[in-house]
């Protein structure tokens, strides 16, 4: 693949720096969200308890994630142990078994649904707080738009329902490694 005049190679192991960087822009929504709810738009909506309520909705995405998409990865299945050390996770992150092959059709539909909760949850807070909503909005498109066009395109999981390798380099790369 070939972008800006410079060689886009697949990505076949991740650095700290990889993960820490996925972090640091991952988590300015859910930072943003947070702020929306500990303020929030009236005193009886301003609570701990709905700020403890939507982490609590979100730490089992992580684990959700892990089950439905990352056990089918083959940074998952890479390194021997319990550890993983990909742009997402690093660390004792092997809670599951590795699975080869795509994801079936339930895993999608949870993910999905988990998806739109972690997205959706905030909402009530946010439109009460258009600057917040504003920046919420904004950096989940960068974050979305930064990994479409840095790490998806180089990604070795290609079953990955958010994968975007082209085939013919997809094809390229399977009958090197093959050979």
């Amino acid at each position: 693949m070939d972008r800006c005049g410079k060689e886009f190679h697949f990505r076949t192991d991740y650095q700290l720096s990889d993960f820490l960087f996925f972090w640091c822009i991952s988590l300015v929504p859910e930072v943003v969200a947070c702020i929306a709810i500990a303020r929030g738009p009236s005193p009886w909506m301003s609570s701990w308890l709905w700020l403890a309520v939507y982490i609590g909705c979100m730490v089992p995405f992580m684990f959700a994630e892990v089950g439905f998409l990352c056990r089918h990865c083959p940074y998952y299945r890479r390194e021997p142990g319990r550890a993983v050390h990909c742009k997402s996770h690093w660390g004792p992150t092997k809670y599951f078994k590795p699975k080869r092959g795509p994801l079936r059709t339930y895993e999608k539909i949870i993910l999905y649904s988990m998806f739109m909760v972690g997205f959706f949850f905030p909402f009530y807070w946010l439109i009460h707080r258009p600057l917040l909503l504003v920046i919420y909005l904004w950096s989940i498109v960068n974050f979305v738009w930064t990994y479409a066009k840095y790490e998806c395109p180089r990604c070795l999981y290609f079953d990955c329902p958010f994968n975007f390798v082209k085939k013919d380099a997809r094809e390229t790369f399977l009958n090197k490694d093959s050979s």
